[in-house]
């Protein structure tokens, strides 16, 4: 059975694309496994080539209009709230629209995915209850589960996002240009 494991941040923008070819990879019967990350606090990011951010946003802007995708600056960074209500969406069966509407609320409408009070609405916009979605979130399994992605990430030696896993099989993205297209990763997610 096809499969992949997908690492990811919700402060990432190219995760924000990646998103759209993994829920296309889901479509043809691809199982997907969301992982989030974050950036170890003790680890420095390894230093970007001259002119990466300018060539970075060019090609942003490229795959926004290309793809018509909406794509505006967020309005914060934090997004350690987001990924452990996704953890809590995941518990419930609902991590693939959970992660497709929390990415287009950061990225396409600038909301403030650090508010609670979104991510419990963003629930009942996919179809959860908003009482029990919200009871998730004060409960230690969401927050255990986010703990174990990081343990998982740790192990697997992810050190940057979007990652993508099956088995022994790893395709880890450092730079846009490595951005694996649609057939690249449905090749992985049928390695045996």
């Amino acid at each position: 059975m096809a499969k992949l494991d997908f690492y990811f941040d919700y402060a990432c923008p190219w995760c924000y694309m990646a998103s759209y070819t993994v829920r296309e990879l889901s479509a043809e019967g691809v199982t997907i496994d969301y992982h989030v990350w974050k950036m170890p606090e003790a680890a420095t990011p390894p230093p970007k080539p001259e002119g990466y951010y300018e060539a970075a946003t060019a090609k942003l802007r490229e795959l926004r209009t290309e793809l018509n995708i909406p794509l505006s600056n967020p309005v914060q960074s934090e997004t350690i709230p987001a990924l452990i209500a996704t953890k809590a969406a995941e518990s419930l069966g609902h991590a693939e629209a959970y992660v497709k509407a929390v990415f287009h609320a950061h990225w396409g409408n600038k909301q403030d995915i650090s508010s609670e009070e979104l991510l419990v609405q963003i629930a009942e916009e996919i179809g959860l209850d908003g009482a029990s979605f919200q009871k998730l979130l004060h409960e230690e399994a969401a927050k255990g589960a986010y703990d174990a992605d990081l343990q998982l990430a740790a192990e697997q030696n992810i050190d940057t996002i979007p990652s993508y896993l099956n088995g022994g099989d790893r395709l880890l993205v450092h730079h846009f240009e490595d951005m694996p297209t649609l057939d690249r990763l449905r090749q992985l997610a049928n390695n045996k």
